[in-house]
């Protein structure tokens, strides 16, 4: 009697909400294809990839891939510090600017300002990464690059940017800022339109200025939505943006000791016809590192404030 109940309420859930369903329909589509259907390659992690015979007739070595990914201790150790330690610089820096953006678009609400530089600042979200990187060779190119022809204007040495690699993660920080920032400050935009307009009313009338509205209501109220995305983050602790390290650095090989990331090694790995199980096995350990991460973390999070943890 109880299992027909619940049949009967689904059915009737369902005929009644078939229109949000229908709408939902293509999420799910593109979920299976592009989330869940290519989990299947991960087979080739665990395989001797042979090309004539495909994934599933290719044999089997076990963790035969793992195995060489470890010995190669310099580029494996070189790789996975630099994935850690950009993502922690970009995230740090990331995180910092996209709240300080969307405070001072919030503060400028009165006027058109805040509209109009809200939208110019997304406008390079926009920009695909092969035109960035074109752009980044207008400053950085040897000779005739926007940055030299200023330093020989006033009489200092120019710099072969494309082969000095201390110089790359400023570069890219910049880069990175500069085309993701506005757009990431749209979300804690949404996060304070939801706060009360009565919080900061009251706290004018008790004589609060502009500086202390700030610290003692709009940061309390975004700490949230900051643990949130963080959270999120840290699925991706061991990615990192392909079209940044791959082609912003023009895959220079020079630059790898501060650049090259575990994607774009990967990304250059398969250019370059290198084993694809080895490379299977690189995003396999890629993918389990961050969702240990986002456990892990959540889990330290929800034991000191349950509101901010992820689940």
């Amino acid at each position: 009697m109880g299992r027909q109940l619940k049949r009967d309420s689904l059915i009737s859930n369902t005929c009644k909400h078939k229109g949000l369903l229908m709408m939902a329909i293509p999420g799910f589509a593109m979920m299976l294809l592009f989330s869940y259907m290519p989990m299947v390659g991960l087979l080739a992690a665990f395989k001797e990839y042979d090309y004539t015979l495909g994934l599933l007739g290719s044999e089997w070595c076990g963790f035969e891939n793992f195995r060489l990914l470890l010995e190669s201790k310099d580029i494996t150790i070189r790789i996975v510090r630099n994935t850690v330690l950009y993502w922690c610089l970009l995230t740090t820096v990331g995180t910092i600017m996209n709240v300080g953006i969307a405070i001072l678009i919030y503060e400028c609400t009165a006027n058109k300002f805040g509209k109009y530089s809200h939208m110019i600042m997304i406008f390079p979200t926009f920009v695909s990464w092969i035109s960035v990187s074109y752009i980044a060779k207008a400053f950085l190119n040897d000779g005739n690059g926007m940055i030299n022809n200023i330093l020989s204007t006033f009489g200092m040495t120019e710099i072969s940017w494309y082969l000095t690699p201390k110089f790359w993660p400023i570069i890219l920080l910049v880069v990175h800022v500069w085309k993701n920032c506005g757009y990431g400050s749209v979300i804690y935009l949404s996060a304070l339109a939801g706060i009360d307009p009565s919080l900061f009313e009251a706290a004018e009338i008790d004589g609060a200025s502009k500086p202390q509205k700030i610290r003692f209501i709009t940061l309390p109220m975004l700490k949230s939505m900051v643990s949130i995305n963080i959270l999120l983050a840290l699925g991706g602790i061991m990615h990192s943006n392909t079209g940044l390290f791959y082609q912003v650095t023009r895959n220079t090989g020079i630059l790898y000791s501060t650049t090259q990331t575990i994607d774009a090694y990967v990304m250059n790995a398969l250019s370059s016809g290198s084993d694809l199980g080895s490379t299977a096995a690189v995003t396999l350990f890629q993918s389990v590192i961050g969702c240990i991460m986002v456990v892990s973390v959540n889990w330290l999070v929800r034991r000191k404030d349950e509101d901010n943890a992820l689940f």
